[in-house]
């Protein structure tokens, strides 16, 4: 007998209502963490012996949020949850503001079908109003032209941690906003940073007779030749053609000693390295490569042509008994221990590098997830030379984890700032967007028109929940917003109205121009949704 899936459908207007209580109930709690005055969310632990989690990055609260009690209010609950990820993967900051934005969209073009308005034509008003709030807002647009620009930014990212902020504006000037920057738990109360220089891998020497500090457990070759392959290095017929060549050209190349970065390196070709290493006749390290998979052979690729060599790829059908001594690559410095290594002065050509580089900026948008796309900025920031680790450091372990996220939103903000440049903050960008929306719906009629004011209304949203979290009324104040100079904002941390610019509240116009196309996004599917259906209960297959 077939599996029999039993299923409930919920029509407008039910549809419709019971989709928006959810937005509500998802949305009531995420635009609490909205601005510098923004309030946090306890959230209880799955394990109940744990302490409670303290959140105040909206995308890790929806994520948080398993489900609602009621299945249909949950459909509306999981569209935002869906949204404030999203937002997480693209831009790693800004879900609650989109949140916000689709929360108001919903209502205010609920309002309207309410009255009789056609929710297609006011969906065509809405789309037509975001091309317009597009071009605005890439008018408005400034380059990141200094370091306190940046640290400002990273300031009001980091929930005002200026602390946070200082650091992580140090470590983008140095190593660049397209380096790598770590955020880790640290021991200590402090908040500090380190900067690893080099390439570094976590992946260790295979066997502690490489070792040339006994005290530290650590290996060092200075001068060192280089060999990459994915392939099983196991016998001395393998290993042994390429030790020969290195050891012929050792003086005239000025090498001191061989380095093998391998899938496996076991057996009598392991024996044959430390019995090289203990003879001083050649200093060998053998290393595992680091990864798994294809982005092992990613990582063995990026190893080769920063040290200057030719990788040994096994899906090539190259065997490293073929290897000659221009595969070889050369760095000035390889260091180990049993969970990491490092190659400094790599010979790799520069023009080469430079080429990987853009391959993989070229290839991070179409990565698949937000660990992915990680995975390759690590990659860049090695190849580029240097990677900045932020170490926070808090008194409870749930401070270091509100630090720690802090931490996270400020290097996304920053990094995101420096590809498409900043826009006046706190919600000002949107604001600046009005008049050019108003002259629209002046030429438009009927629904359409009204779908621009829809717009309109939500795109003040942003601004008046700032002011809300603040412990102000948003009424008077966005009065006054109304009539003040493209650019004017409302400064929560000084309570005033003032030009974002000038007092260095900016936000990354990549950041802002996603929020409002992610936000309108979930709020229109919402809106044109007139049914429901829900998979109740299946029951197994049963054979007669």
């Amino acid at each position: 007998m077939a599996e029999k899936v039993y299923r409930d459908v919920l029509l407008r207007p039910k549809a419709r209502a019971a989709l928006a209580r959810g937005v509500d109930q998802m949305a009531n709690v995420l635009r609490v963490t909205l601005g510098p005055n923004a309030r946090a969310v306890v959230m209880a632990p799955i394990i109940t012996t744990r302490a409670p989690e303290l959140l105040t990055d909206s995308s890790t609260i929806a994520r948080r949020i398993i489900e609602l009690p009621d299945p249909y209010e949950n459909m509306g609950a999981m569209l935002i949850r869906h949204m404030a990820w999203r937002m997480r993967e693209k831009v790693g900051n800004g879900a609650a503001t989109a949140t916000v934005i689709a929360q108001t969209l919903l209502h205010e073009a609920n309002y309207q079908a309410a009255a009789g308005a056609n929710v297609m034509m006011l969906k065509r008003g809405v789309e037509r109003g975001l091309e317009t709030a597009y071009a605005e807002l890439r008018k408005l647009a400034q380059p990141m032209e200094s370091p306190e620009q940046i640290e400002a930014l990273a300031i009001a990212a980091a929930g005002g941690d200026e602390e946070i902020g200082r650091y992580v504006a140090e470590m983008l000037e140095i190593i660049g906003t397209d380096g790598v920057v770590v955020v880790e738990d640290h021991a200590g109360r402090k908040t500090d940073r380190e900067y690893v220089e080099g390439l570094q891998w976590d992946s260790g020497y295979v066997s502690g007779y490489f070792c040339t500090d006994l005290d530290r457990m650590d290996a060092v070759v200075e001068n060192s030749a280089i060999v990459a392959t994915d392939v099983n290095v196991e016998s001395v017929e393998q290993i042994l053609p390429i030790l020969e060549q290195v050891m012929e050209h050792k003086e005239r190349l000025g090498i001191g000693g061989f380095v093998l970065i391998a899938n496996e390196i076991s057996g009598p070709a392991l024996a044959v390295m430390v019995a090289n290493t203990e003879k001083k006749t050649l200093q060998c390290l053998g290393i595992k490569a680091p990864g798994a998979g294809d982005r092992r052979v990613r990582i063995l690729e990026d190893v080769a042509i920063l040290a200057g060599g030719r990788m040994i790829a096994e899906d090539a059908g190259d065997k490293l008994e073929d290897a000659t001594i221009k595969d070889v690559g050369y760095a000035k410095r390889v260091w180990a221990n049993r969970d990491f290594f490092s190659i400094v002065g790599g010979a790799g050509d520069q023009n080469a590098i430079r080429r990987r580089i853009q391959e993989i900026k070229l290839l991070m948008p179409s990565a698949d997830g937000d660990y992915e796309r990680e995975k390759m900025r690590e990659r860049l920031g090695k190849l580029q030379g240097g990677i900045g680790i932020l170490k926070v450091g808090a008194a409870s372990e749930r401070e270091r984890e509100t630090k720690k996220q802090r931490g996270e939103e400020a290097v996304a903000a920053a990094r995101a700032a420096a590809e498409e440049g900043v826009v006046p903050g706190g919600g000002a960008a949107y604001l600046a967007c009005l008049p050019a929306l108003r002259e629209l719906a002046d030429t438009l009629e009927g629904e359409t028109a009204l779908g621009v004011k829809v717009l309109i209304k939500t795109l003040q949203a942003p601004t008046e929940w700032i002011v809300r979290n603040s412990g102000r009324d948003p009424r008077p104040i966005l009065a006054k917003l109304r009539e003040s100079p493209p650019g004017y904002g409302y400064d929560a941390v000084e309570d005033r109205i003032t030009d974002m610019t000038e007092a260095g509240i900016l936000d990354p116009l990549k950041v802002v121009r996603t929020a409002l196309e992610t936000g309108a996004s979930a709020g229109i599917m919402a809106l044109t949704t007139d049914a429901l259906v829900l998979t109740a209960k299946k029951d197994p297959a049963i054979s007669p």
